[in-house]
């Protein structure tokens, strides 16, 4: 078995390593595991346990969906925190609303659950997670760093492909291994 997501690579620029690092200097008397800038990405599907025999399927499928699908802009915008401001855990960078990548998110689900994963129920919210939070105790602070960056465009980028990566947990955090990159190529 495999541990296994499928996801949008990012390129964080300058303005967005920034607001990173602004959040870190704001918040370094926390305890944050800051994410890596190097491998940020969106994930589009964690399948989590993937049997070995189906990982060339798999790939296969992902694929045929990426030829039917052009390069697309995403722009980034906002920040925030996933459960709540009183109960942190997650800190993010939103994005603006793509009915593109809505619409590969909904295909990549419908075609991934022939292989029996199940179908995503809550609405999904595109987000580069910054930081996971395992206690804060200056929630004021972070708040005051989401404000600052609220509603304000951080970055654009063209998505030209798909990842299936492998997710490897090891103690100083994860590694990603790519099991294939898969080009948007419709004409």
């Amino acid at each position: 078995m495999k541990r296994t997501f499928i996801a949008i690579k990012i390129h964080p620029d300058e303005k967005m390593r920034m607001i990173m690092d602004y959040f870190i200097q704001a918040l370094s008397a926390e305890k944050i595991k800051w994410v890596n800038p190097e491998i940020m990405h969106i994930t589009i599907a964690f399948l989590g346990d993937t049997d070995e025999k189906i990982i060339t399927p798999i790939s296969d499928k992902i694929n045929r969906i990426g030829l039917d699908y052009s390069p697309f802009e995403l722009i980034f915008r906002s920040t925030g925190v996933f459960k709540n401001i009183r109960d942190p855990r997650i800190i993010w960078i939103g994005t603006e609303t793509s009915p593109v990548l809505q619409d590969l998110k909904m295909r990549i689900d419908e075609e991934l659950s022939e292989f029996g994963f199940v179908k995503e129920t809550r609405d999904f919210r595109p987000h580069l997670t910054l930081g996971r939070i395992k206690w804060i105790k200056n929630t004021l602070a972070l708040e005051q760093a989401i404000q600052r960056y609220k509603d304000q465009e951080i970055q654009r980028e063209l998505i030209s492909g798909l990842i299936f990566y492998e997710s490897v947990l090891k103690p100083e955090g994860p590694v990603y291994i790519p099991l294939g990159n898969f080009p948007l190529l419709q004409k």
